[in-house]
C-alpha cells in the first residue's frame, strides 16, 4: 500500500512539472510576438564628405631669389712703408674719414739721407767711366765717341740714363771687367728706392685709419694707414645650393635699406666654389654702385634669377606631404606625387600636375586616399 502511494506522488510532480513548462512556454511566445523591434528595417544611406576642388594651370613663372648681406669695400688696402725715415708734411692733412683721389700724395718720409748716398755711387760710377777712357780710345776706338758722349751728359742731380750698348764682345767684356754695369744697377735700384719714400693714393676713397703722423721715425713694413675704394662695394650672401642653377654671373639686382629708405642696383660679380656643409648655401658676391652706401651697411634684396618654364603655382598649404596633394578622380581621392621645381614662403613651384586636375583646395583633416566625397 505504501509502495502504492508513492507511485502516485511520483507521477502527480510530473504532470505538475510538464504543466508548469507548458505555461512558461506559453507565457515566452505570448510576450515575444507582442515586443516591438528597436532595430529600423530602412537602408542606412551613407553621407559623403563634401570638398572645395580647384585646377591650376602652368606658366612661365619669375624667378627671385632673396638675398641679404653687409655692404664690403671691393677694395681696402693697408699702406706700408718699405723704407726708414722720419716722416715729413705732405701738404694735405690725413684724417680718418677723409677722401683722396687716385694718386693724391698722402705720405712723404725725409729721403734726404737716401738721396746723398745714390748721387755718391753715381759720382763712383762716372769716375769709373773716367777712368777707362785713355783705354777705350786706343783699344776700342768705335766706342770712345759714344762713351765720351755719354759721359759729358752725366749729371749726378738726374736720373741716370742707359750706357751705352758695346758693340763687340770685347768691348763687352772690358766694361764688366771695370765693375760698370754692377755700379749702374746699384744706382737703378737706388733710384727705384727713392721713390717709395712717397706714398700716393693708389685709388680714389676714404682713409679709415691712420697710424702715424709728422715727425714720427718709421720703420720698413710699419702700416702707416688704412684705406678703401669708395667708388665700388660687394655684398657677401648665402643662397641655397638648390637655387645655384638659376644664377649666372651678371644678373642684376636690386637691394635697398630700411634704415634708409633708399634702393641701389647690383649684379652677380662672383660665384662661390665652398659649401657650408650644416646649410647647404654657397656664397654669391654682388657688386654694389650709387652714391650714400657705407662700408659696413646692410643691405637686402631679391635677385632676378631664370624664369621658371612650364612650372604651376600651389599654395604650401594644399600638400598632403612633401611631394603630394590629393586631386578628386570620379568622386573618389587620388594621392598625387609631384615634383617641387621651388619652395617659396608661401607656396610651391612644381611640375606634373595637369590642368586638368582637380586639387583639394579645402582643409584636408580627416580625407584619406580611397575615399568618396562630394565637390
Amino acid at each position: 500500500m505504501e509502495k502504492t502511494n508513492k507511485t502516485r506522488r511520483n507521477i502527480v510532480s510530473t504532470i505538475i512539472t510538464l504543466l508548469i513548462l507548458g505555461l512558461a512556454g506559453f507565457l515566452f511566445k505570448t510576450l515575444e510576438g507582442q515586443k516591438k523591434s528597436t532595430v529600423s528595417d530602412k537602408v542606412v544611406k551613407k553621407e559623403r564628405r563634401k570638398v572645395e576642388v580647384s585646377s591650376f594651370a602652368a606658366s612661365t613663372q619669375a624667378n627671385s631669389i632673396a638675398v641679404d648681406g653687409r655692404v664690403q669695400a671691393h677694395e681696402r688696402v693697408n699702406l706700408t712703408s718699405r723704407v726708414q725715415g722720419v716722416m715729413q708734411e705732405a701738404g694735405k692733412s690725413i684724417k680718418e674719414g677723409k677722401y683722396f683721389k687716385k694718386g693724391d700724395l698722402l705720405f712723404s718720409i725725409d729721403k734726404q739721407e737716401a738721396d746723398y748716398a745714390m748721387k755718391a755711387q753715381k759720382s763712383s760710377l762716372m769716375t769709373a767711366i773716367t777712368q777707362m777712357m785713355p783705354d777705350l780710345k786706343f783699344d776700342h776706338v768705335q766706342s770712345f765717341d759714344t762713351w765720351k758722349s755719354y759721359l759729358d751728359q752725366f749729371d749726378v742731380n738726374k736720373p741716370i740714363k742707359a750706357l751705352p750698348v758695346a758693340k763687340t764682345d770685347q768691348e763687352k767684356y772690358y766694361v764688366s771687367g771695370k765693375n760698370i754695369y754692377n755700379q749702374y744697377y746699384n744706382i737703378k735700384s737706388q733710384e727705384t728706392r727713392l721713390n717709395e719714400y712717397s706714398i700716393y693714393a693708389p685709388f680714389s676713397g676714404v682713409i679709415t685709419a691712420i697710424n702715424v703722423y709728422p715727425g714720427t721715425l718709421i720703420s720698413p713694413g710699419q702700416v702707416l694707414a688704412s684705406m678703401i675704394n669708395t667708388e665700388q662695394f660687394e655684398i657677401s650672401t648665402p643662397i641655397p645650393l638648390s637655387d645655384l642653377k638659376y644664377v649666372s654671373i651678371g644678373h642684376t639686382v636690386e637691394l635697398s635699406s630700411s634704415d634708409l629708405s633708399k634702393t641701389w642696383k647690383g649684379k652677380v660679380n662672383r660665384i662661390g666654389t665652398q659649401i657650408d656643409a650644416a646649410t647647404q648655401n654657397i656664397p654669391l658676391y654682388i657688386s654694389v654702385y650709387g652714391r650714400g652706401l657705407k662700408d659696413g651697411m646692410y643691405l637686402k634684396g631679391s635677385l632676378k634669377g631664370q624664369n621658371l618654364e612650364d612650372v604651376t603655382k600651389i599654395p604650401k598649404d594644399l600638400f598632403v606631404s612633401t611631394n603630394a596633394v590629393y586631386v578628386v578622380q570620379d568622386s573618389t581621392l587620388v594621392l598625387k606625387e609631384l615634383s617641387a621645381v621651388k619652395r617659396l614662403s608661401n607656396n610651391v613651384m612644381v611640375r606634373g600636375l595637369s590642368e586638368d586636375d582637380q586639387v583639394v583646395s579645402s582643409s584636408l583633416a580627416g580625407l584619406f586616399e580611397g575615399q568618396k566625397v562630394n565637390y
